[in-house]
């Protein structure tokens, strides 16, 4: 077996200080890239405003966490667990980007290509393979060789493969962290929800022997599977007790984001939900009697008959089954601009006068209304806290993992990509 060789460092991630010894050579300082000073930096510090701590994670019983030093004050959410995940693919770790994957296709007909499974990373002493990253996305290449052009097919998989790599790269390097200091009760939970979702699998796919077979046929195992599953539920508690506790969200970060995003998102002009019944001329045999269902129709909707019986009956609109709702609209965007007029000159429950044009008479009603107005701070502080807090979160778990890496061994054999 040939030895494998790592690349110069030049603009390519390689061996990391920490580690860099053991190999019997110092490779110099080499940092991954600093993350980007974040949209929702006050510049004060957190102890000059009311600082909201949100979604806490519960400490685990089973060993000792820190004293907490978060600051205290007015919780906008408390008590609530966090919902999100940290999108590892994103970490900022420098990954090779100028080079294609080399694909090597055995299949004469065109099948999915076929790589040898050479080393492509190693995080402390763990290897990652090529397998690893390529062999989830197999179903995806695939599909990408048969729709894409050669250059564009080598682009794609150049993009993923690059993107899985950091997010493996990232994924180790929290695991190996986490095994080390999750208790063995919060183990205990780990492997308890495992087996819950397992088993939904295999009820999804109709027995464990049918599951074993889908993934068989995706190219992974259970094994794999499972492997898979515990060590994304032990990155999700790891730094959900980790981070969360140090993600805090002032009253004034949330009053900031909302002057910003006020005009484009929460501005709302009048809309009309919109009735219709249209009675196309075409659809009857003269245009005099086309008026007179109209007419008679109209009559019926203006004296409060059911509008959408009325519509379900005798409309040749496309939303006649749906009994000629067309739902919300704003002013001017109708294609049919008398109807348009007629409708924002309603108050809500109203008919309006019968409309003609070349093709069809029109009965418009409108359903509802809803007058312009701005969505009030109020009513979208969660929305914006939600917001704030995925932003932050996940900066904070860039920054993390960046500083994993630095005190790791993390190098990446750029000539097998």
């Amino acid at each position: 077996m040939k030895p494998v060789w790592v690349m110069p460092v030049v603009g390519v991630l390689a061996l990391v200080a920490a580690g860099c010894g053991r190999r019997g050579r110092e490779l110099g300082s080499l940092t991954p890239q600093a993350a980007a000073p974040s949209e929702f930096d006050t510049g004060g510090g957190a102890a000059s405003e009311e600082v909201n701590p949100v979604r806490l994670a519960r400490p685990a019983t089973g060993r000792k966490r820190p004293e907490s030093t978060e600051p205290t004050g007015k919780l906008t959410r408390p008590d609530r667990d966090a919902e999100y995940e940290a999108r590892l693919g994103e970490v900022a770790l420098p990954l090779p980007k100028q080079r294609l994957p080399v694909l090597v296709d055995t299949d004469e007909s065109g099948g999915s290509p076929i790589l040898v499974n050479t080393v492509l990373a190693e995080v402390n002493g763990e290897v990652i393979t090529r397998e690893d990253i390529l062999g989830p996305i197999r179903p995806q290449m695939a599909k990408w060789r048969k729709e894409y052009s050669p250059a564009a097919f080598e682009s794609r998989c150049r993009q993923v493969i690059n993107m899985k790599l950091r997010e493996e790269i990232s994924r180790r390097l929290v695991v190996q962290e986490a095994k080390a200091e999750l208790s063995e009760e919060e183990k205990k939970q780990i492997d308890t929800t495992l087996g819950q979702i397992l088993k939904n699998l295999a009820s999804q796919a109709g027995s464990a022997l049918l599951l074993e077979e889908k993934l068989e046929r995706e190219g992974t195992s259970l094994r794999e599977e499972r492997r898979r599953r515990r060590e994304q539920l032990i990155v999700q508690r790891y730094l959900r007790s980790k981070i969360s506790p140090t993600v805090h969200i002032t009253h004034s970060e949330l009053l900031n984001r909302y002057r910003r995003v006020c005009q484009e998102r929460y501005v709302q002009p009048t809309r009309v939900r919109l009735g219709l019944i249209a009675i196309r001329k075409s659809e009857s045999p003269d245009v005099a009697q086309a008026r007179a269902v109209a007419d008679a129709v109209h009559q019926r909707a203006s004296k409060g008959e059911d509008f959408a019986r009325l519509a379900r009956r005798y409309s040749h609109d496309p939303m006649a089954s749906g009994g000629g709702d067309w739902g919300f609209v704003t002013k001017g965007s109708f294609r049919i601009k008398a109807v348009d007029a007629v409708l924002f000159a309603l108050e809500a429950g109203q008919v309006g006068p019968l409309v003609e044009t070349d093709e069809a008479f029109y009965i418009v009603k409108a359903l509802a209304r809803q007058e312009a107005r701005t969505v009030p701070f109020t009513e979208v502080q969660d929305e914006l806290e939600d917001e704030i807090r995925d932003r932050k979160y996940n900066e904070t778990v860039n920054k993390y993992i960046q500083g994993l890496y630095k005190r790791g061994y993390v190098r990446v054999m750029t000539e097998n990509i």
